[in-house]
């Protein structure tokens, strides 16, 4: 069975059902072991569907019912009141109040946000990689959950990439300078340490939401439970796999 972590904020919420999958529990091979959930990364097909099936199966949706869009670090959110597996959106946020809807958002380091109100009637799934959070994604999730009714919001930060394992250049400190507290001098000259879940929950605190959980796991050093595509990287890997992070209203 797959495996998965949890937000004990939204865990409180009866309604609601959620996961962080780890790459634990599925049936793809080599560089994409074993639960990779994506699609466009050269992995056998019949395994990613497997894979999807397995995740959503294992919190109580139907497979037909997991929803993902083609995430390209944009500051679209959309609402979605159906399923879709061709004509995929692009999108880097879905937002849904209809029960049965399982959203899921794929990320390798970059942050994935599961939103819910207390009364589990309005839900969210979010990728934010630093040019989502910074353009505004988290913001533009939020007005939609408010559009439909939402007052108060939890959200549960996902595993990602820590500050101690996420170099950037100094370039990248430039576009960001006025936020100097969530960088520290970096282990080479003329590079930096970016925290970027804690930019997001900066983001989610500055826009009114006050309940949040804590990324609960470093993608790049969690090397036997998460994919990581700076770490693919680093050593040279052929490919990398996508975690899967998933949220809905209980059928």
């Amino acid at each position: 069975m797959p495996s998965y972590l949890q937000s004990s904020l939204l865990a409180s919420i009866p309604k609601v059902r959620h996961g962080f999958f780890t790459r634990q529990g599925g049936v793809s091979k080599g560089v994409f072991a074993t639960l990779n959930a994506a699609r466009e990364k050269d992995d056998n097909p019949a395994h990613v569907k497997e894979n999807r099936r397995r995740i959503a199966n294992s919190l109580g949706f139907h497979e037909k019912k997991l929803v993902t869009a083609r995430q390209f670090h944009t500051t679209n959110a959309i609402v979605v009141n159906c399923s879709f597996e061709e004509d995929l959106p692009e999108a880097d946020a879905l937002v849904t109040t209809t029960p049965g809807l399982f959203l899921g958002v794929l990320a390798a380091d970059c942050v994935p946000i599961l939103l819910a109100t207390p009364q589990g009637d309005v839900v969210a799934a979010v990728h934010a990689g630093w040019r989502g959070a910074v353009g505004g994604i988290l913001e533009a999730t939020l007005e939609k959950m408010k559009e439909l009714g939402a007052k108060q919001v939890f959200a549960g930060i996902g595993p990602c990439i820590w500050q101690d394992t996420y170099e950037v250049s100094q370039e990248f400190y430039n576009t960001l300078h006025d936020t100097p507290s969530f960088f520290k001098i970096g282990y080479r000259p003329g590079h930096w340490q970016f925290d970027l879940p804690g930019y997001v929950i900066y983001r989610l605190a500055k826009s009114g939401v006050q309940d949040i959980s804590r990324s609960p796991a470093n993608t790049f050093t969690d090397t036997t439970r998460f994919f990581s595509f700076r770490r693919k990287t680093l050593l040279g890997e052929a490919g990398f796999g996508c975690n899967l992070s998933g949220i809905g209203i209980s059928p």
